[in-house]
């Protein structure tokens, strides 16, 4: 009874909060660390997977997209205000970071994410509400990651494959036809991230009920 009490405490404490907006402000900093924790994670997940297995397969760009389309309000705080509107920038560099310390740099690096940078650039041009209808979310998320593949491939494969190892451009190309159009799978993981967000914004809210005269008012609980 006491392990469970405390256990209640424990994730009352972390998903709870005293008032709708207290809520909502800890579960979209959860939102936030775990984007940054899975983008964070993919240079780990390349070094035990090998960097040659399915390597336009990644999550990088439907994460930095989905937290990018949302506007975030993680409370008052400067620190936190500073963390939403730089998520990107923080996250990517988080993974770099991990990725240099596992395999160093190349000159293709910068395009690479710099390439990033650009897809939550892009992202943040959404300006989307957690609040709106599942569908709406996934579409425009979904749409918008496509785009900002694409945009990648062309700025790392034609570009910078083109600028720092050489080779035809007429080559490269051809050849990144088939890699952009299997990149694009990636876009199975925008589907679950847009998931997990809409069910964090579901907050229990007392409604005041106007009922009978001289019965006073109740509150129910409304999902």
């Amino acid at each position: 009874m006491g392990i469970t009490r405390v256990r209640r405490k424990i994730a009352e404490k972390i998903w709870g909060g005293r008032t709708p907006d207290e809520v909502l402000s800890k579960r979209f900093k959860i939102f936030v660390f775990i984007g940054i924790f899975l983008i964070g994670m993919f240079a780990v997940y390349r070094y035990f997977i090998g960097i040659t297995f399915l390597p336009n397969f990644e999550w990088i760009i439907p994460v930095l997209v989905v937290t990018g389309s949302f506007s975030l309000y993680c409370g008052p705080s400067k620190f936190w205000r500073i963390v939403t509107r730089y998520f990107g920038v923080l996250a990517v560099i988080s993974a770099f970071i991990v990725w240099f310390i596992m395999y160093g740099i190349l000159p293709i690096h910068a395009f690479v994410w710099s390439g990033f940078i650009f897809a939550w650039l892009l992202a943040m041009r959404n300006k989307l509400s957690m609040f709106n209808k599942f569908k709406k979310l996934l579409w425009r998320t979904t749409l918008t990651a496509a785009i900002a593949i694409i945009l990648f491939d062309v700025w790392t494969g034609l570009v910078g494959s083109t600028l720092t190892m050489g080779g035809s451009l007429w080559i490269v190309f051809l050849g990144q036809i088939p890699f952009t159009l299997f990149h694009l799978v990636s876009l199975v993981f925008v589907p679950p991230l847009v998931g997990l967000g809409k069910m964090m914004v579901r907050v229990k809210i007392s409604v005041p009920v106007a009922v009978a005269a001289g019965a006073g008012v109740r509150a129910r609980i409304k999902k």
